[in-house]
């Protein structure tokens, strides 16, 4: 056994007696490994409790974060429902517009159906839902184009269609068959004659344009409308003209004045409606009263 000691001198302060404090080597050993073994325990448990309190507040931060990705996925979840009703009801009233536009090709199910897999890892529950919405979309901006297209033209038609009495007065002459108002021989009267004061402001039908306003045999004065679609009018026995050719007429403005000139009794205003040149009967086309 070691049988070897150490010597431990203490001095209180200047004037006092030494003290000695004699010490074996074992047990100083034994000291200083209870003070490692205390150092390195206090450090490794210093440490885990510093780890223990960074991992709390990670856990902590995770689960904040976890609660946070759950709320926005549910008000993800809810946007997402919101706007599939709200393309539902965009697309239902589509083919409400469609049909009374007389359309009947928006029906998706004529179109086939085409489908398949994404080549991509990405998980998201959402994607098919998304990729869905975004191909109606697609659809239904097509259709609403062309739906649009046939508003504008059934618009543009109904413009050009001649729905108005062009003046106002009495009819005094209907269209077909009529005995000649100079020779009394029967014949053919394409037009309908409307009685009316010298000078009555005679108005545009529909809108168009003005192919002609000069002197006509039998007509006299006479304004030629192009309306398109295959409708034109005529308006004869004019007094004056307040549109010239070229002119771009639009439905209730005013084009000439009633008169007497040409071939005619009195005065009065001789209408016409052609459909592609081939007369047709102008009441037909004159919504309203005289």
């Amino acid at each position: 056994m070691d049988k070897r000691y150490s010597t431990i001198i203490f001095v209180p302060h200047a004037r006092a007696k030494f003290r000695k404090l004699k010490v074996s080597h074992r047990f100083l050993f034994s000291i200083l490994s209870l003070v490692t073994s205390s150092l390195c325990l206090s450090t490794f448990f210093s440490v885990q409790y510093f780890t223990s309190l960074t991992q709390t507040h990670e856990l902590s931060k995770l689960r904040n974060e976890n609660r946070e990705l759950q709320t926005a996925n549910e008000q993800f979840s809810k946007s997402v429902e919101s706007l599939r009703t709200q393309l539902h009801t965009v697309e239902d009233r589509t083919r409400k517009l469609a049909i009374i536009a007389g359309i009947t090709t928006l029906d998706e199910s004529s179109q086939g159906g085409t489908g398949g897999v994404r080549n991509d890892d990405n998980n998201n529950p959402y994607r098919d839902d998304v990729d869905k919405m975004t191909f109606r979309s697609h659809r239904l901006q097509n259709d609403l184009n062309v739906v649009e297209e046939k508003f504008v033209a059934q618009s543009q038609l109904l413009s050009s269609t001649p729905s108005i009495a062009p003046v106002r007065g009495i009819l005094t002459d209907g269209f077909g068959g009529r005995s000649d108002p100079f020779t009394g021989e029967p014949g053919q009267h394409n037009a309908v004659d409307i009685s009316s004061a010298v000078g009555q402001a005679v108005r545009a039908p529909a809108d168009g344009i003005v192919v002609k306003a000069e002197w006509a045999n039998g007509y006299g004065n006479v304004i030629y409308i192009s309306h398109g679609y295959g409708y034109s009018t005529r308006y004869g026995h004019l007094s004056s003209y307040a549109v010239r050719p070229g002119s771009r007429v639009k439905r209730g403005e005013v084009i000439g004045y009633v008169g007497s000139t040409g071939r005619s009794t009195g005065p009065h205003l001789h209408y016409e409606v052609r459909i592609n040149n081939q007369p047709v009967n102008p009441l037909a086309y004159i919504l309203n009263a005289f």
